[in-house]
């Protein structure tokens, strides 16, 4: 049960660039337009606070509301790759009348819009106000309009623009301009975002610069920070407490505390926890000390850099039903994950085996109910999703992401929950772009390293708390790591090795691990090798309700 954090360590786990400056403060905030109802989702799309957009959704439309500073006209889209074209946009204006004008439309090239043929974007008011122009209007997620976007739970860049002077017509439109223009990456099928977290009424907040947290980067260093994870620490003591040092190679051993409960990556906000459920603190058996492992991305390696990020906890007195945890699964970090060069879409699956599960739930009686997700990969990801199989039949995914965006990994809150049962199993897949790149890419810590995880965040709490594979590719001997060196000095651009690889991929072992770091007397569960399974009934989504469509 959840109860008010009495005991907080602050240790801040990594190679820090200099010591936190007392100067160091919040950014300034832009005052937040009143929209005309409540939407339960806004964010600011620029620095300025120029252009701010609400929105929320039901299964079948959106409604979305745009808060312009301009008397002019305001563009807003949705783009897959977050440029101009090709994207899915709107057009609208107030004129000196106080006439709306509005239209759907799509891009094709550097030039105006064009209007749809098909208009399957609604408006449903549009007026001026002392903020500037208020545009609000709905669709369909899926409009059956080839040159509409299709609305998912992926990733969508949101395109914008904006114009001082209204237009004589549509196909008149003036340059917006390079400053009044921007693109943002959003989930809009999510819970509820914004870009400031409010608190209830009767939280206590603690900064390590739980039911509710939100990240705290010092201004400047956006580009810097990486990621942060905050696991509990049961060896932790006294003397440990505000100890710094570098997170692998000096690590003390009795820190190695890897029992996840706060994961964010770049890009991410605040992460509001249901109602019945949050992370224990001061109960019999919890444990008195967090450590905060903050990674950085220096690639220019830029000196005189000071950070103070952290993460602020939100935690109530009132007590939860049920102990939450965090389930991490995907790929162990590490450099047998390989990913060879000069592939657009390189598949990289690893899994949470249905032995580990049944560990974890210890009864078919038991089962885990998950209410959010977090996936993660560095620059080469594209897509990322977490498979869901209940013995030979793969059910609809926990969380996939499409169109990933390194920029914007945020938590996924699930619109219903989703049980894992006893028998179950996971298979996470990561695909990579790596066209870019001469030589493989290795599994690590840098961001020019790779990773594939996905955190998984669920009630009640078991002992288990990683649940990870790698690959062994065992047919070319039996160490490991020595037949990644191998892979390494391949030539890439024969189609031979490739193929070779391939075949080596479809028949590897894979090295499996499944325990609880803060329960290691308790659990006794071996690491084991084994082939993954592939599920005889593959997941088929329901089929789109257009006509035509099957």
């Amino acid at each position: 049960m959840a109860v008010k954090v009495s005991y907080l360590l602050l240790l801040l786990v990594a190679k820090c660039f200099g010591k936190p400056s007392p100067e160091d403060s919040l950014p300034a905030t832009t005052t937040e337009p009143i929209p005309t109802e409540s939407f339960g989702n806004v964010w600011k799309l620029d620095v300025q606070g120029n252009y701010w957009l609400f929105w929320k959704t039901n299964a079948s439309h959106v409604i979305f509301e745009t808060h312009v500073k301009t008397k002019g006209y305001v563009g807003f889209g949705l783009s897959s790759n977050g440029k101009m074209f090709p994207s899915d946009v709107v057009i609208g204006w107030v004129d000196s009348n106080g006439t709306t004008h509005f239209k759907d439309c799509h891009t094709e090239g550097h030039y105006a819009p064009i209007i749809d043929a098909s208009q399957d974007w609604f408006l449903l008011l549009g007026k001026e106000d002392n903020f500037g122009t208020v545009l609000k209007f709905t669709r369909k997620l899926d409009t059956c309009d080839d040159k509409d976007y299709l609305i998912t739970e992926s990733t969508v860049k949101v395109i914008y623009s904006y114009h001082p002077d209204d237009p004589t017509s549509f196909s008149s439109l003036p340059w917006h301009g390079a400053e009044r223009r921007g693109t943002k990456s959003l989930m809009l099928l999510t819970s509820v975002k914004a870009n400031e977290y409010v608190p209830p009424s009767d939280a206590e907040q603690f900064d390590m610069l739980y039911h509710n947290y939100e990240p705290i980067i010092t201004p400047g260093n956006e580009d810097y920070v990486h990621h942060i994870v905050v696991s509990n620490c049961p060896n932790a003591t006294d003397a440990d407490k505000d100890e710094v040092f570098e997170c692998y190679g000096h690590r003390p051993k009795h820190l190695e505390c890897n029992d996840i409960v706060i994961a964010w990556a770049v890009g991410g906000v605040a992460f509001d926890f249901p109602s019945n459920a949050g992370f224990s603190f001061n109960t019999p058996g919890d444990p008195k000390f967090l450590l905060m492992e903050t990674h950085f991305n220096n690639p220019t390696m830029k000196s005189g850099i000071i950070d103070s990020s952290g993460i602020r906890i939100t935690a109530t007195q009132r007590l939860r039903q049920y102990d939450s945890g965090v389930l991490q699964t995907g790929a162990i970090v590490n450099k047998l994950q390989f990913i060879p060069p000069h592939e657009k879409n390189f598949l990289s699956r690893h899994s949470c085996s249905q032995q580990c599960l049944e560990k974890a739930l210890v009864t078919q009686q038991n089962s885990m109910k998950v209410f959010a997700t977090l996936l993660h990969s560095h620059l080469l990801g594209t897509s990322m999703v977490a498979h869901h199989i209940r013995g030979d039949v793969e059910l609809e995914p926990l969380a996939q992401d499409l169109s990933y965006d390194f920029d914007y990994q945020d938590a996924r809150v699930l619109s219903k929950e989703r049980e894992i049962k006893y028998g179950d199993s996971l298979t996470i897949d990561c695909h990579y772009d790596s066209t870019g790149r001469t030589k493989p890419t290795l599994g690590g810590l840098s961001t020019a390293e790779e990773m594939c995880l996905a955190f998984i965040y669920y009630y009640p709490k078991t002992e288990i708390s990683n649940c990870q594979s790698l690959p062994l590719y065992d047919q070319l001997g039996s160490n490991p790591g020595h037949n990644v060196d191998m892979m390494y000095s391949w030539n890439w651009q024969n189609q031979d090795v490739k193929a070779k690889f391939q075949d080596i991929m479809n028949k590897t072992n894979v090295y499996h691990i499944c325990n609880s770091p803060t329960h290691p007397d308790s659990t006794n569960y071996q690491q084991n090798m084994y082939r993954v399974p592939e599920p005889r009934t593959k997941y088929t989504p329901p089929p789109r309700q257009c006509p035509g469509s099957q």
